[in-house]
């Protein structure tokens, strides 16, 4: 099953990922945006009813339209045992988040937090040799800038054969969803108050929170 639909919204697939139609966002491009403006994800797999979790960095592209993810585990990583032929993985991406007062509302009401999330569920497979090389390259090229880049090219082969101590893995999405829960319930005025009190914060993630709520509201 693809991700998307013809007119190029987020397919709802089995839905078993919980988004409420308020906070829930459809755009298929924004969903890649996100994915890769926040690489560093939580992959969740369980196996004879034992859960494992690994945060990593994941490696996001579209293929006919398909989303493919991929990554890589340490060989003595214990998750690796339930990955391999696993037909239920989610992947979890987490952008801005942070707590929200509702000392900053005009009427009382409760505190909540605001957040940006993805969820991604599909069948994993294990890399061979030739493609994690070709998915290190990926990934190595992509973060390496600069002038003095550590580009894979330049790598050492005393250096490549490290990769006998990685197992990698790619991940076909059958579901996904993309959820952005930033006071849209909120009135404007009170809406401003939140990105006002969030800016002033000498958290950095509070000041990325207001950023995106003031480009949503905008």
């Amino acid at each position: 099953m693809k991700v998307i639909l013809r007119n190029g919204k987020i397919s709802k697939g089995e839905m078993r990922i919980f988004l409420p139609k308020l906070f829930k966002v459809e755009d298929f491009n924004a969903l890649i945006d996100f994915l890769r403006k926040n690489p560093f994800a939580t992959v969740i797999s369980s196996k004879d009813d034992v859960p494992y979790a690994t945060q990593v960095p994941v490696m996001v592209d579209v293929i006919d339209e398909e989303v493919v993810l991929s990554f890589h585990l340490a060989r003595p990583n214990p998750q690796n045992k339930a990955l391999e032929h696993n037909k239920n993985v989610l992947i979890q991406f987490t952008g801005a988040h942070g707590y929200v007062s509702s000392s900053w509302y005009e009427q009382e009401e409760v505190s909540t937090w605001n957040y940006q999330s993805a969820q991604l569920t599909g069948a994993c497979v294990v890399l061979n040799e030739d493609e994690l090389m070709e998915d290190l390259k990926h990934l190595t090229d992509h973060f390496e800038t600069g002038d003095n880049a550590r580009t894979f090219d330049t790598l050492s082969e005393d250096v490549l054969k490290q990769d006998k101590g990685i197992i990698g893995y790619k991940v076909k999405v059958r579901e996904a969803g993309l959820k952005y829960k930033l006071s849209q319930n909120r009135s404007d005025k009170d809406y401003k108050n939140i990105v006002l009190n969030l800016r002033e914060s000498d958290n950095q993630d509070d000041n990325r929170l207001a950023d995106e709520m003031k480009k949503l509201r905008d």
